[in-house]
């Protein structure tokens, strides 16, 4: 077999990126250490140079496959390390308050929040009252719009995605519990926190990159369906007592979920450099589809699909989902 060498080192630099990530989500290297990969780029250099001197010579591929390692670290270093580390400003640098919002709903609603570089914390209440309040850069002040029956609230700058510089932005929203919801939210390069205990939730959408979320769901009314696509980022969910369905897909990255108790679950699998615990946690293989022990007769079931590339997917991690 002849193995073709472009590839060979594109192949190399996809294990790198893929594998350093994997690497943090299974505990086996440290967060923080890996983050600092990016300061390899004078390895990356002295590889480039290295192939340009070994260009005519039997060595030359060497130049070259250290180039598609040392460029899959330093990538897959600041995805595991967090692209907030790269882009956001720190702690540090505190924002202004800016004024807050408040509206009311009618009997549904549609809620998209877009959020870049920062905290988000989600509440509930009873009624069918929203509030919205927080701080962030003087002059990168979130953009609200509101109606009877949708509520939209960004950062975004188009291609400044970042905000390089930029004071972090933290806001608090607290929701509605009578109306039926549809919410969604975008979180890039921060972290956010959803209490939604009493919710009505028709849809719950979540994007997480370079990111840290957590959602408690065990309090809510009702949800209807999920959906999660987590690149670089981590996502811990507390699963309601309710029948649901859901889908997730999990890009070098971690999703955690807890169930619970007597709630059956089918989880359908797939995707390419994961891992899961679900053997470990009682489920029953066959195939690509595990399963609750007793699922036939179980009154609440929960549907999940999921898909994890160089990530991992885990059923009632050690630490919890709070």
């Amino acid at each position: 077999m002849r193995i073709e060498r472009r590839f060979f080192e594109w192949g190399t630099f996809f294990i790198a990126l893929g594998a350093i990530p994997l690497a943090v989500q299974l505990g086996w290297l440290d967060r923080a250490v890996v983050g600092d990969a990016w300061r390899l780029w004078p390895v990356f250099l002295i590889a480039a140079g290295l192939g340009i001197i070994l260009a005519r010579s039997p060595l030359h591929f060497v130049g070259r496959l250290l180039t598609a390692v040392t460029f899959g670290l330093i990538i897959g270093g600041a995805l595991a390390g967090g692209i907030s580390a790269i882009g956001c400003a720190d702690g540090a640098n505190t924002g202004t308050d800016f004024p807050g919002s408040t509206g009311n709903f009618g009997a549904s609603a549609s809620v998209d929040l877009t959020i870049n570089c920062g905290t988000a914390s989600l509440t509930t209440a009873a009624g069918a009252g929203w509030t919205f309040s927080g701080s962030g850069a003087a002059d990168w002040r979130p953009a609200v719009r509101s109606s009877a029956d949708s509520l939209s609230i960004a950062n975004d700058r188009g291609g400044d995605l970042f905000h390089f510089g930029a004071a972090r932005s933290d806001w608090h929203l607290q929701l509605p519990t009578n109306p039926n919801l549809d919410l969604s939210l975008t979180m890039n390069a921060g972290t956010a926190r959803l209490d939604l205990g009493g919710a009505r939730l028709t849809d719950l959408s979540l994007t997480g990159n370079a990111g840290s979320v957590r959602i408690d769901l065990s309090e809510t009314t009702s949800v209807g369906s999920f959906s999660a696509t987590i690149n670089a980022g981590d996502v811990l969910v507390a699963l309601p007592s309710t029948s649901m369905s859901g889908s997730v897909t999990v890009n070098a990255g971690h999703f955690g979920f807890c169930a619970p108790p007597g709630v059956g679950l089918r989880i359908q699998t797939g995707g390419a450099l994961s891992g899961n615990n679900f053997g470990e946690q009682g489920l029953i293989q066959d195939g690509n589809t595990w399963t609750s022990p007793g699922l036939a007769t179980s009154g609440v079931v929960i549907d999940l699909q999921t898909s994890a590339n160089a990530g991992s997917v885990e059923l009632n991690p050690g630490g919890g989902c709070q």
